[in-house]
């Protein structure tokens, strides 16, 4: 299928907006993860709750948009491969949301604001950074969608540097972590405190994930139009 046939396709397959659509509240969810955190920082606790529900019925809301995407795919007209394609796009993208979902769930076991405060720093910062990358992720598959491959390929290429960066903000938390006092810290609450880190690490892996499927759905229009 030549890109043209592919563009024109798109316009009549309700998938592919949705597709978009899922990567926008991804962006969210992970937007509401760095709230939270900032009100866990704050020991705002009652914040805390308010804004986890909420970021709670957007992980439910992408799974709806998930299902639709693949309900209005097996009703398309896009060939077999590029069907699959779309899907496990859509699947990535979900894995986002579900380990912003998973950080969340972590964060509300134990009490931030009793951690040190540089990782208190190191977790808002890992956080704010996978917000960066989840914006660009979603322009990645927007301008994929558009069929925009070269602009899509050069934001996936920022999405891995950008997940490099969260990388190293990890490991120096893994240090921050083994140099923790355990005086008036409960075992348990450090224990929480490692998968939380380990959590956020995981959402922005998923990003990139996400930007290697849309790489490969690129470079395979791109060799069609060819």
């Amino acid at each position: 299928m030549s890109i043209e046939s592919w563009l024109r396709a798109r316009r009549t397959v309700k998938a592919m907006t949705l597709v978009v659509d899922h990567a926008k509240m991804t962006t969210s969810a992970v937007e509401m993860l760095s709230t939270c955190i900032q009100n866990a920082i704050d020991n705002k606790q009652d914040d805390l709750k308010r804004n986890f529900n909420i970021l709670e019925e957007k992980e439910r809301e992408a799974d709806s948009l998930r299902r639709k995407i693949i309900e209005e795919l097996a009703r398309g007209e896009l060939p077999a491969d590029e069907r699959v394609g779309l899907m496990r796009l859509g699947r990535q993208i979900d894995w986002i949301t579900d380990w912003s979902h998973e950080a969340s769930r972590i964060l509300i076991l134990f009490d931030l604001s009793k951690m040190p405060k540089h990782i208190q720093e190191v977790a808002a910062e890992m956080c704010s950074k996978v917000v960066d990358c989840t914006i660009k992720v979603t322009y990645c598959v927007q301008e994929l969608m558009d069929g925009e491959l070269d602009t899509s390929l050069k934001a996936a290429d920022e999405v891995e540097r950008m997940e490099e960066n969260v990388d190293m903000l990890y490991q120096k938390a893994r240090k921050d972590l083994r140099d923790i006092e355990t005086n008036g810290i409960h075992v348990g609450s450090i224990i929480l405190l490692a998968q939380f880190l380990d959590a956020i690490e995981n959402t922005s892996d998923r990003c990139e994930d996400t930007c290697d499927q849309a790489r490969v759905m690129a470079v395979t229009l791109s060799m069609k139009k060819d």
